[in-house]
């Protein structure tokens, strides 16, 4: 069944992940090295196993300056080196969260809105949540 995406959000923070304001999309990626393990075994056929995994992405919308505790806090990390602890929210239901590095990048185009978007990279694992279980 397909999900509705104006339900989902973008979180920061760990105990109590506060909502990021004015964010319209978010994208997440996940990926994995391969690792060749083919031998005279193999019987011609190349073999392989999961290597490290990775996990990355960007989420944007409008510049919101005001947001002293999603933006704000965003471009302070960011100055500051600091990673960040993200919660990117399908819906109430379905979540991916953990701790990335950030780079932020701020629009302002004399014909349109001013834009705030974020590229992230995961430091550590990726934990979803409500995924598998029918939401």
């Amino acid at each position: 069944m397909a999900i509705a995406g104006y339900g989902g959000g973008v979180y920061i923070g760990d105990t109590t992940p506060t909502k990021v304001a004015e964010i319209a999309n978010w994208s997440l990626d996940m990926s994995a090295d391969d690792i060749d393990t083919t031998s005279f075994d193999s019987q011609g056929w190349r073999e392989r196993i999961q290597g490290i995994k990775e996990w990355s992405g960007s989420f944007e919308g409008n510049f919101a300056p005001g947001d002293t505790t999603g933006q704000a806090a965003l471009i302070n990390a960011w100055l500051n080196g600091e990673k960040v602890t993200l919660e990117l929210q399908v819906n109430s239901t379905v979540k991916f969260s953990g701790d990335a590095l950030i780079t932020l990048s701020i629009e302002t185009p004399v014909d349109d809105k001013a834009s705030f978007s974020c590229d992230f990279s995961g430091t550590g694992p990726l934990t979803p949540s409500g995924v598998g279980s029918g939401s």
